[in-house]
């Protein structure tokens, strides 16, 4: 779990040259106002994003910030941080666990997607070999290794292989990928993380037993994505359903009682302000692959209920988005904020 150890903060090395705000953040009376997203993704920008490093978020937070401002891209055709993604996500310095590693490995297939730099895609595959090659081993049956001290077999790490595996399946076509992302799943359905409720918790014992630590709003996230691309992969939906099950699960036990998506412990530290994030980017590809029906309703509904917590955080976009959505003063930062985006994406915003 990465909130029981301490980690240092680094420096997010992203500077090609300050992006200056384009006259569309500034509207007359005629003209469309900027997306929600648009205005928060500004405020990223202009109050972290200076020559020196977008200070206060961790490295391996430095690749959700990329994903998350991808997928900006991708959604509101809003290209202004472009120098600001292709400068982050050559920045491989300070990743130290096989986690940090694999979140590097997905940023870079989809940076890849946008710019084919083959460098991004060799990197990808060249690390993801080598973590495989090293680090999945028969103890607890299977599964990779937390840390290279081979201390903790958990959820986010064998999650993240997962879905790397269906990344880099869906970005080469290689027979490889698609059996690992098999394997990934077939490790993790099995391993006693994933309780009666659909929730997955953070790791195993030293029994090859669920730990029984919190299930945070990440581990329920990158599961999402996987299982959300592995249906599409193998053209059975029974993937997705599950996937659809685990994004109730989340929304009805890690919600306050107004329905807003909190962490399930007060203290998470620098490393969880990221973390509803992550959730929320997934639910928001969840969501464009579901049919309409009942529960993609109530999953829209409450996206956008959070959406709505998100932007009366950030004061309508005048602030920083805190790391609780719920309302009351928490923390502000740019992981926080990436956070925030996502969210607002995931609504349609």
């Amino acid at each position: 779990m990465r909130t029981v150890m301490p980690r240092i903060l680094v420096g997010l090395l992203l500077m090609l040259g300050a992006v200056p705000l384009h006259a569309q953040d500034r509207t007359g009376p005629d003209e469309t106002p900027p997306r929600r997203s648009q205005v928060a993704a500004a405020y990223l920008d202009r109050e972290w994003g200076k020559p020196g490093g977008w200070n206060g978020i961790e490295a391996w937070q430095r690749f959700v910030a990329v994903d998350v401002l991808i997928d900006h891209e991708r959604r509101t055709g809003d290209k202004r941080w472009a120098g600001r993604i292709d400068a982050a996500v050559r920045n491989r310095a300070g990743l130290y666990l096989n986690d940090d590693a694999l979140w590097a490995i997905i940023a870079n297939v989809h940076a890849w997607r946008r710019s084919n730099d083959p460098e991004l895609l060799d990197y990808a595959g060249s690390t993801y070999r080598r973590l495989v090659a090293t680090y999945w081993d028969d103890r607890c049956g299977g599964g990779m290794w937390w840390d290279p001290a081979r201390t903790y077999k958990n959820a986010i790490t064998n999650e993240l292989l997962f879905y790397a595996s269906t990344q880099l399946y869906l970005a080469t076509g290689q027979q490889g990928y698609r059996d690992w992302a098999l394997r990934s799943w077939s490790w993790i359905e099995g391993s006693s993380m994933i309780g009666a409720d659909g929730l997955v918790n953070d790791g195993l014992n030293a029994q090859c037993r669920n730990n029984g630590q919190p299930r945070f709003t990440y581990n329920q996230g990158v599961l999402i994505g996987g299982l959300n691309d592995l249906a599409g992969i193998t053209g059975d939906p029974a993937y997705r359903a599950i996937a659809i099950k685990t994004a109730l699960a989340a929304m009805r036990g890690l919600s306050t009682p107004e329905g807003v998506l909190r962490e399930p412990v007060d203290a998470i530290g620098s490393d969880g302000l990221m973390f509803k994030g992550i959730f929320a980017y997934h639910l928001g590809h969840l969501l464009d692959a579901m049919s309409d029906g009942p529960e993609r309703g109530e999953l829209m509904a409450w996206a956008r209920g959070n959406a709505d917590a998100v932007w009366r955080s950030s004061a309508s976009g005048t602030a920083g988005v805190g790391g609780d959505w719920s309302g009351g003063m928490s923390r502000t930062g740019p992981a926080a904020q990436a956070s925030g985006i996502a969210m607002l994406l995931a609504a349609g915003d």
